[in-house]
């Protein structure tokens, strides 16, 4: 008892030590904050007393894991973290060293009954509210998954905000959208071959993740507008600052995807991937215009209509900065719009500064070549498209619209315009067309329809 209480002490003083001489750099010496990372501040583990509550540990070289869970949940996790790491510094950019030399080190707790976390005095006193994980230090909690892979993800997750905030702590830190989106990107995973930071191809194997199915997902509108938090300007400054909906997981992991992948963002949000703080952000994104935004704007409304397993991006990315003329500029006599099978949305080229109501008369075939499946017969489409299948719940091969307002304040809707429609556009808007088709699928396909365009008179 005598020696416990020893070890308590003497505990209790380390770590009193380490959060004044924190303090210090922090007030005194913040040109050190980039050169060395805070110390580490987990308790040491008696594994014994562990072992005792019910409690089993694994080790790796990034990760110490305790859990209560079966060892066939947990035995993998320590070296899947051990090969998760160089994806992290090639990423997110190496670490500041340790003033001590020591490589970085987390503890994780893989929680099945939390009351045995509670009674071997690993949780951190009071009320510590944990959704499905939570990470303080060099420490994180989570409960455990249903599933194999939302297990992994999740513990993936939570390292990497360890990985972010043990330079800076929680002080200063960027926006959540990006800090929860930038651990959602890099924590989807396959194990065969391992890789992070996909875009799933297949609802098998990423069971519990359902990012896509959330974006997907059409929101209650009310009162004539959109449902709070799905526009960009919602997700980039939410009314809460709380992520307690999956919705807001998925916004986060689909803005940061995007600004990784799309060709045309990656340059200007390079900076973005190796900031530790709302100061380092804030620099990373002073470069971006009004105009860049109000492109990633309409680009996030028409991914939000495009996003599933398998996206392809070199096909399926809407372009960000097309060129477009002013519709009543042009509108005196028809205009011929080409719509390839292969892409994705594609701009019309026109965009419309009034109201105005025009009529949309297609022609041409499209081939569908179904992907990954050789020797499988290949469909052909006219605009009104064909019944074999059905994309989005519409039939292959459909000409589609969608009118994108430039200033958003509802979603678009697609548009099923088939062979011919008439399309009354409102005010600000860009007309978006496509040839229906899964957006994992469009390698192989050729063709292309002809669209007319031509304003309707009101009369």
């Amino acid at each position: 008892m005598e020696c416990a209480a020893r070890e308590i002490t003497g505990g209790r003083y380390v770590r009193l030590l380490s959060f004044v001489v924190q303090a210090i750099l922090l007030l005194a010496v913040e040109p050190l904050l980039a050169q060395v990372r805070l110390s580490d501040d987990r308790p040491s583990l008696d594994v014994a007393a562990l072992e005792a509550a019910g409690l089993k540990v694994y080790r790796s070289r990034h990760l110490v894991l305790v859990s209560d869970a079966p060892t066939e949940q947990c035995q993998e996790l320590p070296a899947l973290v051990d090969r998760f790491y160089p994806a992290l510094q090639q990423t997110l950019g190496p670490l500041s060293p340790a003033a001590d030399g020591a490589e970085f080190q987390v503890t994780g707790y893989l929680m099945d009954a939390r009351e045995r976390f509670q009674q071997a005095g690993v949780l951190p006193d009071g009320e510590f509210v944990i959704r499905h994980g939570r990470h303080l230090g060099y420490q994180f909690w989570m409960n455990n998954q249903p599933s194999d892979y939302y297990r992994r993800h999740l513990l993936l997750h939570e390292l990497v905000h360890c990985y972010l905030m043990c330079e800076h702590g929680m002080r200063d830190i960027p926006p959540l959208w990006y800090t929860e989106g930038v651990a959602e990107m890099l924590a989807t995973h396959r194990l065969q071959p391992l890789q992070f930071g996909i875009l799933p191809d297949q609802l098998t194997g990423f069971e519990g993740w359902g990012r896509i199915a959330e974006l997907r997902r059409r929101p209650v509108e009310a009162g004539g507008g959109v449902a709070e938090g799905v526009l960009l300007g919602d997700v980039l400054n939410p009314a809460s600052r709380i992520f307690l909906s999956d919705l807001r997981y998925a916004q986060g992991w689909g803005l940061v995807w995007l600004l990784r992948n799309h060709p045309e963002l990656q340059r200007p949000f390079a900076g973005l991937f190796k900031v530790r703080t709302r100061a380092q952000f804030d620099a990373a994104t002073a470069g971006i215009s009004r105009e860049q935004l109000q492109r990633l704007g309409v680009v996030w409304q028409l991914m939000l209509d495009s996003w599933e397993e398998g996206f392809d991006p070199e096909r399926s990315f809407p372009p960000l900065a097309p060129e477009w003329r002013l519709w009543s500029e042009d509108s005196a006599r028809p205009q011929q719009v080409q719509v390839q099978a292969e892409q994705g949305w594609q701009p019309s080229g026109y965009w419309f500064d009034v109201e105005t109501r025009i009529r949309l008369s297609a022609g041409g075939r499209s081939v569908l070549q179904p992907a990954g499946e050789n020797g499988a017969r290949a469909w052909e489409s006219e605009p009104a498209g064909i019944t074999i299948d059905y994309a989005q719940g519409r039939p292959l091969g459909e000409l589609q619209a969608v009118l994108v307002q430039r200033k958003p304040s509802v979603l678009p809707e697609r548009i099923s315009v088939g062979a011919g429609s008439e399309l009354r556009v409102s005010a600000g808007s860009e007309l978006w067309l496509r040839i229906n088709d899964f957006e994992g699928q469009r390698r192989g396909n050729s063709g292309a329809y002809q669209v007319r365009l031509q304003s309707v008179s009101d009369r």
